[in-house]
């Protein structure tokens, strides 16, 4: 068993970007799924989505679910999710974040999430710097 994630963005960037790490990374190394909300969606409804999600991907060591914007819509329905018993959230969703969680796949969900904002902060570079 392993964690799984859950992307829930604006657009398909959550699918785009699971789409890039498969392709950087041969393949998705955790069990994956990205829920599109669009601008007129009714979060209700994409709320019970997530949650039906949730439920199928959890294998039983829990669900990392990462979301682009804190504060906007997929971030507010992702925050409700976070109640639930093996759920984290995390938002500020970047591809060094998801590539670094994907090279854990036998951690546990705190350690996963641990893991996944050291990618996300690592990633942010000032090139010019470099």
């Amino acid at each position: 068993m392993a964690v799984s994630i859950l992307t829930i963005t604006h657009a398909n960037i959550g699918q785009e970007l699971l789409t890039t790490a498969e392709t950087m990374l041969g393949n998705l190394p955790l069990p994956s799924q990205a829920l599109t909300v669009s601008d007129n969606c009714d979060p209700d409804k994409v709320l019970k989505q997530a949650l039906g999600i949730c439920k199928e991907l959890d294998e039983g060591d829990g669900v990392l679910v990462l979301t682009d914007i804190f504060g906007s819509t997929p971030s507010n329905i992702c925050n409700k999710l976070s109640n639930l018993e093996n759920v984290s959230v995390i938002a500020g969703l970047n591809l060094p974040m998801l590539i670094r969680a994907m090279n854990y796949p036998d951690l546990s969900l705190n350690k996963l999430v641990e893991k996944a904002l050291s990618g996300a902060h690592d990633g942010i570079i000032n090139c010019k710097d470099n």
